[in-house]
């Protein structure tokens, strides 16, 4: 019995696509809109700081870990199908380009636009970093996870001593937030589903609730560059284990709070088809293109009206929803679909293998 009261057995299309992932990622793509829109308004309130704190906490790790949940596809029987990897790579080149010209005629960033590939702009960081994890995956599938996921915690925490890790190639994030893809691509939808029921969604909810009250009590000494993952921990502007031999507490910490709120989200997540299902595989088209809104946003402060009165945060939080719904429709689609046939066939031809056992 789910406390969301869905009683039907439908939980795949004819296609065999999971209703839950894409219901999962719809409501994740709805929360990145939402913490962008919330954004400039959260220096005047301590309850929206507290919501883009405890939001920003948890989006892109859940993103990141149903990404990780959704690669394993990419190998199968040893054989890298290396579609999906190209794909992101034109995704990333389009995007990229696209940012920067919005950037240099709409904006009149002249001295800021982006002139190398090589440090993506905006929230493009993301695709860098799935261009990362699935050309490295191929070489690291096989190592068992009770070694790869603690390594790879490791090497996050490590990576925030290191003042040289930056967004070039969006090392740092990329590395920060590797553990969440490898978790993903490890974990087993039967495992959520085993102990999904009324009380474990009830206990979810008090655990989700336990964490904003913590989070509205201590926001000011959260560091939010630890939880955005592109700072050193000299630049993070830390406010508790600020020792050198300690700074790492601040990064451990959040990702065990960041794994604490996926398990709940996903525990809570719809797992039938839902009136908003359909948009779930089109989150990527939204991610990419409602930041174009959020830069024009910030620049000519379209957000002023709404600050300081809860009125103004409530219109500032239907109109993310808005822009949600706009940019998951067909039409914005269509772009996405014509740079997907950019499939690099020649390329792919010479670089998919076998890989060695």
């Amino acid at each position: 019995m789910s406390l969301l009261g869905y009683k039907s057995k439908e939980y795949q299309d004819e296609k065999g696509r999971d209703y839950f992932f894409d219901n999962a990622k719809f409501i994740l793509i709805l929360l990145v809109v939402l913490a962008h829109a919330i954004s400039p308004l959260k220096t005047d309130a301590r309850k929206v700081k507290t919501l883009w704190t405890v939001i920003n906490a948890m989006h892109m790790p859940c993103f990141i870990m149903i990404s990780g949940y959704l690669a394993k596809g990419y190998i199968k029987n040893g054989v890298v199908k290396t579609r999906r990897l190209t794909t992101y790579v034109v995704y990333y080149l389009a995007s990229q380009l696209a940012v920067s010209l919005f950037e240099y005629y709409v904006l009149g960033y002249a001295d800021t636009m982006a002139r190398s590939v090589l440090a993506p702009r905006s929230s493009l960081w993301y695709l860098m970093c799935l261009i990362w994890w699935f050309a490295m995956l191929p070489y690291l599938y096989k190592l068992k996870p009770q070694f790869i996921i603690p390594m790879s915690i490791i090497v996050s925490l490590m990576i925030g001593y290191d003042t040289k890790a930056c967004d070039f190639l969006s090392i740092s994030r990329v590395i920060n937030h590797f553990p969440y893809f490898i978790i993903g691509y490890h974990f087993k939808k039967e495992w959520l589903f085993k102990f999904r029921n009324i009380y474990t969604q009830i206990g979810a909810i008090l655990i989700g609730a336990a964490i904003t009250l913590w989070t509205y009590i201590y926001v000011e000494e959260i560091p939010s560059r630890i939880i955005t993952s592109n700072f050193n921990y000299y630049n993070a502007e830390l406010k508790t284990f600020t020792e050198e031999p300690w700074m790492f507490m601040n990064r451990l910490i959040y990702i065990i709070i960041a794994v604490v709120l996926c398990a709940c989200f996903l525990l809570l997540v719809p797992r039938g088809k839902a009136c908003f299902t359909k948009f779930g595989s089109r989150t990527l088209q939204v991610y990419i293109l409602h930041r174009f809104l959020y830069l024009a946003d910030l620049e000519y402060r379209w957000y002023e009206p709404f600050v300081g009165t809860i009125k103004g945060e409530v219109e500032m939080a239907l109109i993310a929803v808005a822009i949600t719904l706009i940019l998951s429709l067909k039409p914005f689609e269509y772009p996405f679909k014509w740079l997907a046939k950019i499939n690099l066939t020649a390329v792919e031809r010479n670089t998919e293998e076998q890989v060695k056992a």
